[in-house]
């Protein structure tokens, strides 16, 4: 076994190529956090996806998880540590929400399964049929929860989900982290959104090319707006009043930010 990554990583991927969109790709997703993964339409988020899940294999291959390249897993081994989660990309094969997660699951962890369907607000008696699609959404990211060891990938979740809905399925999913000894991978398009996870990676022209805390990247403005991101207002009008000394730090919040201007 060569190369690996350490043990703040669960997943590390070394200048992966595939077909026209990738080209010396390079990015890891921390332990027990919870990274972003963002760029602008047709930049490869979803294509990135389905590679670490293995859905499809990429021209140049070197992602390590769990410290071994990901090729010395068979596909049933790769599946028990990593799941993915594709909005509505599912079947669901029980009458209610509770039938559905016990069928799919052995063996069953009704603790598990209680907690996560108090915790994501979902009646487990209540029939697929009538369930909606946020609910769906849900069911899904549970599904994975109950079935993953290691890495969670889910895709485009704000295009589903307000961003006070989003804040609160990322504080459960910090939660989740820590509980069940999960990392996750989620990719979104409103930057707003990603203030509330560990990481944010950057997708541009075939590569990343910012990667670092939420506010570490965003108050790169030239590389955000180049990659066709919008910067949220707050961390922009920060940025701004910072270059011109009447400010020190980033300021998330309004007030804070008035308060700061008139001392």
């Amino acid at each position: 076994m060569g190369g690996g990554i350490s043990v703040e990583h669960v997943l590390e991927i070394n200048n992966l190529d595939y077909k026209q969109l990738f080209q010396e790709c390079s990015f890891s997703i921390p332990k027990n956090k919870i990274t972003t993964l963002s760029g602008s339409n047709n930049c490869g988020k979803t294509t990135l996806l389905r590679l670490l899940s293995t859905d499809l294999i990429p021209l140049y291959n070197k992602i390590f998880l769990n410290n071994r390249d990901i090729t010395e897993y068979s596909k049933k081994e790769y599946d028990l540590n990593v799941q993915v989660v594709f909005p509505l990309n599912s079947s669901f094969i029980g009458k209610t929400i509770l039938d559905d997660l016990c069928l799919k699951k052995e063996p069953i962890d009704m603790t598990k399964i209680e907690f996560l369907l108090k915790e994501f607000n979902l009646n487990k008696d209540k029939e697929i049929s009538k369930i909606n699609i946020k609910e769906k959404i849900k069911l899904q990211i549970i599904e994975s929860i109950l079935k993953a060891k290691t890495l969670i990938l889910i895709d485009e979740l704000d295009l589903y989900f307000d961003q006070e809905e989003l804040t609160k399925i990322i504080k459960l999913l910090h939660k989740c982290c820590k509980k069940y000894d999960l990392s996750f991978l989620i990719t979104l398009i409103n930057l707003e959104n990603a203030l509330d996870t560990d990481k944010l990676i950057i997708l541009h022209q075939k590569k990343v090319i910012l990667e670092g805390t939420p506010l570490e990247v965003l108050e790169k403005d030239n590389w955000i707006n180049k990659a066709g991101l919008q910067i949220p207002f707050m961390i922009d009008l920060s940025v701004k009043l910072r270059d011109y000394d009447l400010i020190d730090t980033i300021e998330l919040k309004k007030e804070t930010l008035v308060n700061e201007l008139w001392k």
